[in-house]
């Protein structure tokens, strides 16, 4: 009797304690209230862990951009092309040829470039030599160009790079490599559309000439900051001529001076259809340096190399 008694007592005692352990609150810090924490805290380790590899994706995208344009700048600066002495004018500032490299390479960008508004004024200037040498610099120049070397009867990048050759030492005739020069004083009188302007002394009333023309002038009007201009001011001389007249032809010869890049490929663009508008192209006088084609076959190939990510970078 006495062990029934004390076997019933043992029982009711489990049973009170069961229910106030029951009845105790779960400890924040222990069980699910842990793992709750524990994924919290995991969650937010790899959303820094993202945002921290997006933030170096980034950085690094923006590092590549930086690289690819200081590479070409680089290439320029200290190739022969740059050392050259031309004919009557010397060395050319260091920022001409520079510039003159970096619408090289957006030229050369644009041949791959999907929209066709974009590619279609370098495809102009990439075609074969035409036969026209009457407008065809690149016709007109043919055996020099042969006697070189030199691919123009191809299409192609090739044929583009020997164009920038050519307009290289054109831009030295013209103005010793000064992307500011102002209208030929010699000139005499002349209208606002005919005033010659920029590194290359071209002038507003060659723009109807292909629709080409009037495209780049509107793509970089809307974006200038495509224009390179600190670029092509390293070792410039100043700017000492005004302007002439007034309206469209004025603000062409403002443009061309404060957007160097537009006016490479405005004037490598008028070559292919208009040769006559440059006295240099007309009577010869402008050199075709090998040296500076092999230099733009370094930065072509550097273009080529960074693929879309280098393009995106020039342009």
């Amino acid at each position: 009797m006495k062990v029934k008694i004390l076997f019933t007592a043992i029982v009711l005692t489990l049973i009170v304690q069961h229910a106030e352990a029951m009845s105790k609150p779960v400890n924040p810090g222990n069980g699910g209230g842990s793992s709750s924490s524990s994924s919290s805290s995991s969650s937010s380790s790899t959303s820094s862990s993202s945002s921290s590899s997006s933030s170096s994706s980034s950085s690094s995208s923006s590092s590549s951009s930086a690289s690819v344009l200081d590479q070409i700048k680089s290439i320029a600066g200290t190739s022969q092309c740059a050392a050259y002495s031309w004919k009557g004018r010397g060395k050319a500032p260091k920022g001409y040829i520079k510039g003159v490299a970096l619408a090289y390479a957006r030229s050369v960008c644009r041949l791959d470039d999907p929209r066709t508004d974009v590619r279609s004024p370098a495809s102009l200037m990439s075609q074969a030599q035409s036969g026209a040498t009457s407008k065809d610099a690149l016709a007109w120049y043919k055996p020099t160009f042969d006697n070189l070397n030199l691919e123009t009867s191809r299409s192609g990048v090739d044929t583009l790079r020997s164009l920038y050759t050519l307009g290289m030492g054109l831009g030295l005739r013209e103005s010793s490599g000064n992307y500011c020069e102002g209208f030929d004083t010699s000139a005499g009188s002349e209208t606002a559309s005919e005033a010659e302007s920029g590194a290359w002394q071209t002038s507003y009333n060659s723009i109807s000439t292909s629709p080409e023309l009037k495209k780049l002038y509107d793509e970089y009007r809307k974006d200038p900051s495509k224009c390179f201009l600190d670029v092509f001011k390293e070792g410039a001389a100043g700017c000492s001529q005004g302007y002439v007249g007034s309206g469209a032809g004025l603000d062409f010869q403002k443009f061309e001076r404060a957007c160097p890049a537009f006016a490479a490929e405005y004037v490598m663009t008028l070559l292919r259809v208009l040769r006559t508008h440059y006295g240099p192209i007309n009577r010869k006088e402008a050199e075709v340096n090998v040296s500076c084609n092999s230099m733009l076959d370094q930065i072509e190939s550097l273009v080529e190399k960074g693929g879309a990510q280098a393009c995106e970078s020039i342009n």
